[in-house]
């Protein structure tokens, strides 16, 4: 007798332009065949059927590439939870230590109006930290074993140099380029580990972009377009300081010795207002810089957004990475999930909280996710323990399945495959658990879904 067949619990049609579009996002596979075979095809496969007939109904070549790209499948949906468990388990096996978050200090001399750290999570009183030399080095050690033991030789490290505001704490900042270049020197580290900041930029002079510059530190740089934006939400504590002018002076001394740079812009409702006039400044005024990422707004209790930001944010990120790719510049945001639809490889998750990464907080706490530092949640053991391994230890355990591929909620969804989850701090903050989902990553990924099926029709047509 044959076989049943029928569509993948996980494929999906999208109609337009005369044709359909029929998704996997497990296996990331896309069909685009002719409309009339796509509304067939549904009609059909309403109910369990033979090949036979769906070959009557759409074509034996048809059904044979919808076969082959996983769209179809023979079986019920035992085979298709067999298929997503293996992805589950083979997942699971690549997580490896590739990722350090040294968080120099939990200080900032800006206070951010959307500034997620702000958001009152925190343990009352907080008083700033900064990380010692002693602490550093440490903590680099460590990454170094750890990497060394966990991660996988062919993946790229990179140490992250972050905060607060980082150059609050420049003696830190300096020592740890120091010493990685020299774990670097000593084979330690592999010759290709990378060293990156995050700042926004007031304190950034021309010393330190030379050093920069000298030692191949990526420098991202906090700004969200022009003065009457950028400044709208971006202040300082007494509110004296132009931090846009600040900001771009830092790019100049950049510039000037050719250290990367990466911008990165924060989706405020004025951004996504007047995206058109915040592109044009980035394209014309930064186009030097290696990358941009543009960032959709964390959940904070202290902000109201408009119903339709999130949709709107993401209309703003697809529309940059258009434009940029016309010009060679690079979108993080939406390339992480082009990355993943191009070369078929599901994007298990969006940072590294399930075991990529380790998070030293400033007084050597190890942690998973930096964005927990302040009340220091999820922070078990500290660096200056010689003999600790964290990995071993457990510090991951509660995390390795914080992915949408395990997530119930997720398990329909024609995004599932390009997704990786959103922030579970976000979510831990909106909803009181990080395991909910996080409602930004929702619109974004099944609108940058839908982009990338049709804009790949467009490329192929």
């Amino acid at each position: 007798m044959d076989d049943l067949v029928r569509m993948s619990r996980w494929s999906h049609c999208f109609e337009r332009h005369e044709m359909a579009a029929f998704f996997h996002s497990v296996s990331l596979g896309l069909a685009f065949i002719p409309e009339e075979a796509g509304r067939s095809l549904v009609r059909i496969l309403k109910e369990p059927t033979t090949p036979h007939e769906v070959e009557n109904a759409i074509g034996s070549d048809i059904v044979g590439f919808l076969l082959q790209e996983g769209i179809l499948v023979q079986g019920n949906d035992a085979s298709d939870q067999s298929r997503l468990d293996e992805l589950r388990q083979k997942l699971l096996g690549d997580i490896t230590v590739e990722l350090l978050y040294l968080l120099v200090t939990d200080h900032c001399n800006l206070r951010c109006r959307y500034c997620f750290e702000e958001a009152p999570i925190l343990i009352e009183p907080f008083r700033p930290t900064h990380m010692t030399v002693e602490t550093a080095e440490r903590a680099i050690d460590l990454f170094a074993r750890m990497t060394n033991r966990y991660g996988n030789p062919e993946k790229k490290k990179v140490v992250h140099l972050y905060g607060g505001e980082p150059l609050v704490n420049q003696k830190v900042v300096r020592f740890a380029v120091g010493h990685v270049r020299a774990l670097k020197d000593q084979n330690a580290l592999p010759s290709t580990c990378e060293v990156a900041i995050v700042t926004n930029g007031t304190f950034l002079d021309d010393s330190l972009a030379k050093f920069f510059g000298e030692n191949g530190v990526t420098v991202g740089i906090s700004i969200d377009g022009p003065r009457e934006i950028n400044n709208l939400y971006r202040q300082s504590k007494d509110g004296r300081l132009d931090v846009f002018e600040s900001t771009m002076r830092a790019l100049e001394h950049l510039r000037k010795y050719h250290a990367k740079v990466g911008l990165s812009v924060t989706l405020t409702p004025e951004v996504v207002r007047h995206f058109d006039h915040v592109l044009d400044f980035l394209v014309g005024q930064m186009g030097w810089v290696d990358g941009v990422s543009l960032n959709i707004l964390h959940f904070n209790p202290s902000m109201s957004l408009p119903p339709d930001y999130y949709a709107e944010a993401t209309k703003c990120q697809i529309a940059a990475f258009e434009r940029f790719r016309q010009i060679g510049m690079y979108e993080d945001r939406v390339m992480r999930k082009a990355k993943a639809f191009v070369t078929r490889q599901p994007l298990y998750a969006d940072c590294g909280v399930v075991g990529s990464q380790l998070v030293v907080a400033p007084d050597g706490q190890i942690g998973v996710c930096q964005d927990f530092v302040k009340p220091r949640t999820y922070f078990h053991g500290s660096v200056m323990d010689q003999n600790i391994d964290p990995v071993a230890d457990g510090l991951f355990e509660e995390w390795r399945k914080r992915s949408p591929l395990f997530m119930e909620a997720c398990t329909h969804c024609a995004a599932l495959g390009i997704c990786g989850g959103g922030c579970p701090a976000s979510a831990e903050l909106k909803t009181g658990n990080r395991w909910n989902l996080d409602e930004r990553a929702c619109a974004h990924s099944k609108l940058i879904l839908e982009w990338m099926i049709w804009d790949t029709y467009a490329q192929i047509s």
